[in-house]
């Protein structure tokens, strides 16, 4: 039986419960139509593992009576109208909420502890039984049959406002698992499985090692851990789980952000997390409590609840919508940097548009990153279009080829045209700004990938839009940006820069007002004794321009070198009551320059020595997390403002290019 015919079929069934007064609504006919199918499948599998036993000469005792079995009452040709509801309502689902004595039985027992929904007509349910029944999942070719069923109910519902939910392409999620890897033994999670996707190429990845009776039950009840809101989500997961071999998946419904992920028991954590979660949705207030950074978007809330879940050495791949990457409201700006200093983000894979169909226009990256060290250096790869295309569609989907480059990539490290590498010290410099487009679309000019750039330049433009309205709101907000009173730099100023004496300098370093740190261009003096070393974590500024914002920050090794033997250096100490980005910003801004001179020294040229930095006055951030978040969105918006006219000229140049191509219509290039 093929995909197509298998939804044809779930449509005729779909269409047979429409009809009927109790399940008119799509909800409600698609709550009765999957325990239907559930219970078709698992007497499927009752059957196999009973003909397995009589070749082998064993015994297997079915988990359900023959009486309540479904090739006993659904193939009765006698049981229909008012009868089979009865038996149904009366006798089938009471039994089955009952069912006990083992794991199985009880998770099975669970399935059917909310099933409610049963037509009002048992002469037309007895027909959907009748279409289900003439499924043969032992003949379907395609493995992911449950996924292909619940693809095609949630089609259904687009507009039965069962929002939030959408179908994560096959080859998407098979590549997460096996980049990912995970192993039996490992406890594998999906906060919000939804049909069980990630959990089923998990099993299809793990199952080959189940060798030993231990190995199967550790397989079977102890490897694959789920949690789902939506009763028939969850139903249709857990059968999923069930029909791939997993006889206990553990799978609870209940809505995954309602639990505080604040203080997380480690015998609650996972090994192994995989999840595509719904975003673009909002939680109230009373659920943002449960987490750390608060905040109503859906997507945020769940990378802190998989953060949280995620046990020491673990590995997690996430999906996540471009916007985590880069918004500057202090809960994203917060989660983002504990992300980066207290897990390791290994890779980000940026997805195209139209990857997922229900959602053709939301842009969207997998992230992957485990628990233990901050991050390093992480691995990006750009997911190319399709040739010729904008993006992937219903009509065009994405294939499991398409992702081969980036699997290499991020698990052996074998690069090609669209990877390329970023430094965590880039990142911070950029104010905790994920969202680093593909730097090889700016060296490619050719018709080609005029598409590609166009796109490209549609993003950017999209993005710096999104992060000025955000500060259009700090703006409009500025009291969740408090100030408390302001003191002195004093003792928390310390004096640096050791003087080079026999050192021979073999890095010179300046200082402008608007550039900040760069490599001197000039000659240095004769005599370099008394060049100063600048660190990482060092200011830096020229006594006499320090009132005009010539004053810098090593933020990083590359910056660091020796400077004027004229300048200052000085650093913070650890605990500061500020950090020195604020301090930076501040010492910058109108109010900081004024305070400068202020401080100053001298009749005809007025200086800033170090004793005058330690007198300068500065306003403690009354929330110091707000005022990072806000630092970042400075940083962020200036560098994308500075590679815009870059990616501009760049997709200019590629659409010149196109322009001028020989048209596939077979239009010569030349002259007639």
């Amino acid at each position: 039986m093929t995909p197509s015919k298998l939804k044809a079929i779930i449509k005729s069934a779909s269409d047979k419960m429409r009809a009927d007064d109790n399940t008119k609504n799509a909800l409600k006919y698609l709550e009765q139509l999957t325990w239907l199918l559930f219970l078709k499948v698992f007497d499927s599998m009752e059957e196999t593992k009973e003909m397995v036993a009589r070749i082998d000469g064993s015994s297997y005792r079915p988990l359900i009576v023959e009486r309540f079995r479904w090739r006993r009452w659904a193939r009765d040709k006698d049981l229909t109208g008012d009868d089979l509801i009865d038996f149904v309502t009366d006798g089938l689902l009471p039994y089955l909420r009952e069912l006990k004595g083992s794991a199985r039985a009880e998770r099975f027992a669970a399935v059917f502890g909310e099933i409610r929904t049963v037509m009002r007509s048992g002469y037309s349910l007895k027909e959907v039984v009748t279409i289900v029944d003439s499924i043969d999942f032992h003949a379907l070719d395609n493995h992911h049959s449950m996924s292909v069923i619940y693809e095609s109910l949630l089609a259904q519902t687009a507009d039965a406002g069962w929002s939030g939910e959408f179908y994560t392409p096959r080859p998407v999620v098979e590549s997460m698992v096996r980049i990912v890897d995970p192993k039996l033994g490992e406890r594998v999670y999906d906060p919000c499985c939804g049909s069980g996707g990630f959990l089923v190429a998990s099993a299809e990845h793990i199952a080959s090692s189940t060798n030993t009776v231990d190995e199967k039950e550790c397989f079977n009840s102890s490897t694959f851990f789920g949690q789902e809101s939506g009763e028939i989500a969850a139903l249709v997961g857990t059968m999923n789980l069930i029909l791939h071999g997993v006889e206990d998946p553990q799978i609870v419904r209940r809505n995954t952000l309602e639990r505080d992920s604040r203080n997380v028991n480690p015998s609650d954590q996972f090994n192994v997390i995989l999840t595509n979660p719904p975003f673009g949705g909002t939680e109230n207030p009373q659920v943002q409590q449960n987490f750390p950074s608060r905040s109503a978007a859906t997507e945020l809330l769940f990378l802190q609840h998989c953060m949280a879940k995620l046990r020491d050495g673990g590995r997690a791949a996430i999906v996540l919508p471009d916007g985590v990457l880069y918004r500057t409201e202090t809960a994203f700006s917060t989660v983002r940097r504990r992300l980066l200093n207290e897990f390791n983000v290994t890779a980000i894979v940026r997805l195209p548009t139209g990857v997922f169909p229900t959602a053709a226009d939301t842009r969207t990256n997998v992230i992957f990153f485990s628990k233990g060290g901050r991050t390093q250096m992480i691995r990006y790869y750009q997911v190319p279009n399709p040739p010729g295309k904008r993006s992937y569609s219903k009509t065009n989907p994405l294939t499991r080829e398409v992702l081969t480059g980036a699997e290499r990539w991020v698990a052996e490290g074998t690069a090609d045209e669209y990877s390329w590498e970023v430094d965590y010290d880039t990142i911070v410099d950029s104010g905790y700004d994920l969202d680093i487009p593909w730097p090889n679309a700016a060296l490619s000019a050719d018709g080609d990938s005029a598409g590609q750039r166009i796109e490209e330049m549609r993003n950017r433009l999209t993005t710096l839009t999104e992060l000025t309205e955000a500060l259009s709101q700090a703006h409009a907000s500025l009291d969740a940006y408090p100030l408390g009173a302001s003191i002195p730099v004093g003792e928390w100023a310390v004096e640096a820069g050791a003087r080079a004496g026999s050192r021979v300098p073999d890095r010179y370093v300046g200082v402008s007002n608007e550039g900040g740190l760069a490599p001197f261009k000039g000659k240095p003096a004769k005599d370099t004794s008394r060049y100063r070393k600048l660190r990482p974590g060092d200011f830096v500024y020229n006594p006499m321009r320090v009132n005009v914002g010539s004053i810098a920050l090593c933020r990083r090794e590359e910056e660091a070198g020796w400077v004027s033997p004229d300048y200052v250096v000085f650093r913070l100490v650890k605990d500061a009551p500020f950090d020195a980005e604020y301090l930076l910003m501040y010492l910058k801004s109108e109010q900081g320059k004024a305070e400068i001179v202020r401080q100053s020294r001298g009749a005809v040229r007025r200086r800033l020595y170090f004793e005058g930095v330690r007198k300068v006055k500065v306003p403690v951030p009354g929330d110091p997390e707000s005022w990072s978040a806000l630092i970042a969105s400075f940083a962020a918006v200036r560098r994308h403002l500075r590679e815009l006219p870059q990616t501009a000229l760049g997709t200019l140049a590629a659409f010149e290019a196109a322009a001028f191509s020989p048209r596939k219509s077979g239009r010569s290039s030349s002259a007639a």
